[in-house]
């Protein structure tokens, strides 16, 4: 009775084992998972080895007693190129769209900046017509001004208040 006894008591302390391990396993993968580890560096890859570090726990019984556990980490790096997948395709079309977006608006940008070369071309040539004219102008107030400077021979007529018949003094 009393090995009876023992070997029952061998066997739950065994199944008690068996169930705390576990238990340590799948919280030392989902913290893996997750991406905050306690034990191994962050950002390790998945593996049986990380796991059972993690874990604190030999590979060796990982291998032996937990394959639930190994499936689970087969899944995770079956799935994970999957994901990383899809999550680069959905980056690419984002950039893809990203870069059509800048595409117009350089196109616009680009428009913008001709419409104001021509403006830009409009108004030199308006300028250049203005100094034309302003030349032109400031010639004229030169010659106008020579000529008023310039002496000139002016007859002054003088009227004699006792002359009777319009004589005139030059």
């Amino acid at each position: 009775m009393g090995s009876e006894k023992s070997l029952a008591a061998l066997t739950q302390h065994g199944q008690n084992s068996l169930k705390a391990t576990r238990r340590k396993l799948e919280a030392a993968l989902s913290r893996l998972v997750r991406g905050n580890p306690r034990r191994v560096k962050k950002g390790s890859k998945i593996t049986a080895t990380a796991v059972a570090v993690e874990a604190d726990v030999d590979r060796a019984t990982l291998y032996r007693f937990h394959e639930p556990i190994l499936v689970q980490i087969r899944k995770i790096n079956d799935t994970a190129p999957r994901t990383q997948l899809k999550a680069q395709r959905s980056e690419l079309a984002e950039a893809e769209a990203k870069l059509k977006e800048y595409r117009k608006l350089v196109e616009e940008a680009q428009a913008e900046v001709a419409a104001l070369a021509r403006i830009n071309y409009r108004l030199d040539l308006r300028i250049h017509e203005l100094e034309t004219q302003l030349q032109v102008r400031d010639a004229r107030i030169v010659d106008y001004q020579k000529l008023m400077r310039a002496p000139t021979t002016l007859q002054k007529v003088v009227t004699l208040p006792n002359a009777g018949d319009g004589e005139t003094l030059s």
